[in-house]
C-alpha cells in the first residue's frame, strides 16, 4: 500500500470533510449518508457520547435542532493506512447559537466505499472554552 494518497484521493477526502459541516449543520439525512459509512461512528471525547451507524448519526445531527453548532473545519492533515484506509486529523472551529466559539481536533479514519470515501470513525475532542452542549 502507497505512503502517500493520490492527488484524485486526497481532493475526494477534501471534499468530504467539506460536505461534513453542509450535511450535519442541517441535518440534511440524505447528504449525511455521502459523508458517513453505514456504521459509522461519532464519538464525543467530552461526553463520551457515542453515536453508531446513520440512523444514530442523523437523529444526533436533528437532535440539535435550530440551535445547531456551525461546524468549520480546517487544517486537515491526511494519512494513509496500511490497510487501505486513511486517518484524518483535523481542527475544527464551533460557532454556538449564542455567539461563543469553542474550538477542537476531530481524529478521523475515512474508508473507500463502492459510492466513494466515507467517515468511518470520528472523535471530536473539544479543546477550549468547552462546547455546552453534548
Amino acid at each position: 500500500m502507497s505512503t502517500e494518497l493520490s492527488p484524485t484521493d486526497a481532493e475526494q477526502l477534501r471534499q468530504l470533510l467539506a460536505r461534513f459541516s453542509h450535511a450535519f449543520d442541517n441535518a440534511d439525512d440524505e447528504a449525511l449518508g455521502t459523508v458517513f459509512a453505514p456504521d459509522g461512528v461519532i464519538e464525543l471525547a467530552r461526553t463520551g457520547a457515542v453515536f453508531t451507524g446513520l440512523a444514530e448519526i442523523r437523529a444526533f445531527a436533528k437532535e440539535l435542532g435550530a440551535e445547531s453548532p456551525d461546524h468549520q473545519t480546517l487544517d486537515s492533515v491526511l494519512t494513509p493506512d496500511p490497510d487501505g484506509t486513511v486517518s484524518g486529523r483535523s481542527r475544527y472551529l464551533v460557532l454556538l447559537a449564542d455567539g461563543a466559539v469553542h474550538n477542537g481536533e476531530y481524529h478521523d479514519r475515512y474508508v473507500r466505499t463502492p459510492d466513494g470515501w466515507r467517515i468511518a470513525h470520528r472523535r471530536s475532542v473539544p479543546r477550549y472554552p468547552l462546547a455546552r452542549r453534548h
